[in-house]
């Protein structure tokens, strides 16, 4: 018996987003490192980054955890 996981647009689209924030989060984080945030407001948003990618990852393994997500042959 074998199983597979069947991917809905909105999963597919969670992914890509999750991978377009984790980029924007590698960048703000580089950004507070080379000394580039005076006031504090890059290291907020990559705080605020965080956050949004832990709720999109969340929401998207509780999906592919469910029934629907996987079919068995």
């Amino acid at each position: 018996m074998s199983q597979h996981i069947v991917l809905s647009f909105r999963m597919e689209a969670d992914i890509m987003q999750i991978a377009a924030l984790h980029g924007l989060l590698d960048f703000a984080l580089s950004e507070c490192l080379a000394g580039n945030d005076v006031d504090g407001t890059v290291l907020e948003g990559a705080v605020v980054l965080t956050r949004h990618i832990r709720r999109k990852f969340r929401h998207l393994t509780n999906a592919l955890l469910s029934r629907d997500a996987v079919k068995r042959d």
